[in-house]
């Protein structure tokens, strides 16, 4: 089981990052960490809890970096509030500095002269963000971000991501140097059913009906196609997307399902419930999702 930290007596400083949830700016190891607190006050549905976002954060960026895909470095911890409280918490290290600051996706886009006047930074249009992708002048590496935004959805298909916007992801620009690379994967706190409470979890593994419909149906990209927000296994599945093919091709076999597991069964703090649920979904999301569309690409490509 992975170490828990107690962050209490970290050293605080003020906030440097932005986002709607209840965050603290700390100094561990030497290193900044946003300190990442369980959402408890949903607003639209009084039934969903939000306390579990912490745990998507973890194990969500845990998993891109098991495939290869560098992503934030996540520890789960407690805090003692000053109430006397202790919270459950997911530290996320800082990866700028040393000349290096994070241009999300949403600035590019609001940069971007060929941008639709009906549009902005936010809104999630696959044609416009490939667009800003191809064209924009400034991005030194087109191919690379392209390849990049694929590799990032063929997961967030794999754990479920339904909010990956244009304010989550993006590049690392070195004002010294002028060099631009990939940012690391953040932000994976909507990722995992991270809304479910463990009872709904129990109920889920014990209804066949209810797991399907949450790989076939459920959740949905937050990148839109035609005015919807693109369902992951309808659009994988096609192989209309030659692009998203490549990606598919580039990181089936990066993914590890023994490695994944691992990761889960060791993490602290959650149940076993939550544990059976996060390996019966993973699986069952790679051998429909991506396992059948990668077999049916390889089976289109043998007979061309």
């Amino acid at each position: 089981m992975d170490k828990l930290i107690d962050f209490t007596n970290c050293k605080q400083i003020i906030n440097k990052y932005g986002g709607a949830d209840t965050k603290k700016t700390i100094i561990y190891n030497n290193k900044y960490y946003l300190l990442k607190f369980p959402n408890n006050n949903p607003k639209q549905n009084k039934k969903a809890s939000y306390s579990n976002n912490i745990f998507s954060e973890y194990l969500g960026c845990h998993i891109f970096n098991s495939i290869g895909i560098s992503a934030q470095n996540t520890l789960l911890g407690t805090y003692t509030q000053e109430d006397g409280k202790t919270k459950n918490v997911c530290a996320c290290e800082d990866f700028t500095g040393n000349g290096w600051r994070l241009v999300e996706f949403q600035n590019l886009k609001n940069s971007f002269p060929e941008t639709p006047s009906s549009s902005n930074g936010n809104t999630t249009a696959l044609e416009e963000i490939i667009d800003v992708i191809k064209h924009h002048s400034d991005i030194k590496n087109n191919n690379e971000l392209e390849n990049y935004f694929w590799d990032i959805f063929i997961v967030d298909s794999l754990i479920g991501n339904y909010d990956r916007h244009n304010g989550n992801w993006g590049i690392l620009v070195n004002d010294e140097t002028q060099e631009m690379k990939m940012a690391p994967v953040y932000d994976c706190g909507s990722c995992l059913y991270s809304q479910l409470t463990d009872e709904q979890m129990k109920e889920i593994l014990q209804n066949e009906t209810e797991i399907n419909n949450r790989v076939y149906n459920k959740p949905t990209s937050a990148i839109t196609e035609n005015g919807k927000r693109i369902n992951y296994y309808d659009f994988i599945f096609s192989l209309k997307n030659n692009d998203c093919n490549k990606a598919l091709i580039r990181i089936f076999n990066k993914i590890e399902l023994n490695k994944i597991e691992k990761i889960i069964e060791q993490m602290p703090l959650i149940s076993e419930i939550r544990k059976d649920f996060y390996i019966t979904l993973l699986n069952k999301r790679y051998n429909i999702i991506l396992q059948k569309s990668y077999k049916k690409l390889q089976k289109q490509t043998k007979s061309t």
